[in-house]
C-alpha cells in the first residue's frame, strides 16, 4: 500500500508557469515606446540652424577695405619734397657782383639815363633833369657821390652859346641805385632848341666803371 502515493507527484509538473514569463518580454517593448520623447528633442536642434545665418549678414561690410589701399600712396611723397627745397635757398648773391671785371681787373657797372627838359626851354638858362640808373650784375649801385660822375656834350645845336659839360648844379642820390642831376649850359649861356647828346661816365676810386648815353630835347 505504500507505493499508490508516488503518482502524486505528477501534478508538481504544472507550475509549468515558466512559460508565463512570455508577457514579460511584451513589457520591455512599453519602454520603447518611452524612448520617442527622445527624438523628438531633436528639432531643438534645427532651431540653432537659423542662428548662425543672421551672422553671415554682418559680413556684408567687408568690400569698404578697398578704400584704404588709396590712402598710403599720396602720403609718402611730400615727405621727401618739402625739405630739399629749403636749404638751397641761401647762397651769397653779392659775393659774385665782386668777381665780375672789365678790362684791367675793373668792376663794371651798368649805367642807364633818361632826361627830361623840366624847366628848360629855348632862351631861357633854367636847369634840365637827367636821371642815372646805376647797377652791377643787377645790384643797384647806392655808394657813388657827384665826383664819381662825369658829363660830356657832343654834337653842338646850332645857335647853342656854350654847353652843359660838367656844369651839374643839382646831385641827389635816390638810395635805390637812381641818381638825379640838373644840368644847365655853362657861364650861364641860354637854351637854344634842339637834340642835345652827351655822355655819361661813372668811375670810382675802387675800380668800378661804366658809361652810358642820354639825348635832352629842348623846345
Amino acid at each position: 500500500m505504500a507505493k499508490k502515493p508516488a503518482p502524486k507527484k505528477a501534478p508538481a509538473k504544472k507550475p509549468a508557469a515558466s512559460k508565463k514569463p512570455v508577457p514579460a518580454k511584451k513589457k520591455p517593448a512599453v519602454v520603447k515606446k518611452k524612448s520617442l520623447p527622445v527624438k523628438k528633442a531633436t528639432p531643438a536642434k534645427k532651431a540653432a540652424v537659423p542662428a548662425k545665418k543672421p551672422s553671415k549678414a554682418p559680413s556684408k561690410p567687408a568690400p569698404a577695405a578697398p578704400a584704404r589701399k588709396s590712402e598710403p600712396a599720396p602720403v609718402l611723397k611730400p615727405v621727401f619734397e618739402a625739405p630739399a627745397p629749403k636749404p638751397v635757398a641761401p647762397p651769397s648773391a653779392p659775393a659774385k657782383v665782386v668777381m665780375k671785371t672789365g678790362a684791367g681787373g675793373a668792376t663794371a657797372l651798368t649805367i642807364a639815363a633818361q632826361a627830361s627838359a623840366g624847366a628848360a626851354a629855348n632862351g631861357n638858362s633854367h636847369p634840365a633833369n637827367i636821371m642815372v640808373l646805376v647797377s652791377c650784375a643787377g645790384w643797384p649801385v647806392t655808394d657813388l657821390t657827384k665826383d664819381h660822375f662825369t658829363l660830356m656834350e657832343y654834337f653842338e645845336v646850332p645857335g647853342q652859346q656854350a654847353p652843359f659839360s660838367n656844369n651839374i648844379t643839382s646831385f641827389r642820390n635816390v638810395g635805390t641805385g637812381a641818381y638825379l642831376l640838373q644840368v644847365k649850359p655853362i657861364n650861364g649861356a641860354p637854351w637854344r632848341s634842339g637834340h642835345h647828346i652827351a655822355q655819361i661816365l661813372v668811375s670810382s676810386a675802387d675800380d668800378r666803371q661804366g658809361q652810358a648815353g642820354v639825348k635832352l630835347i629842348i623846345r
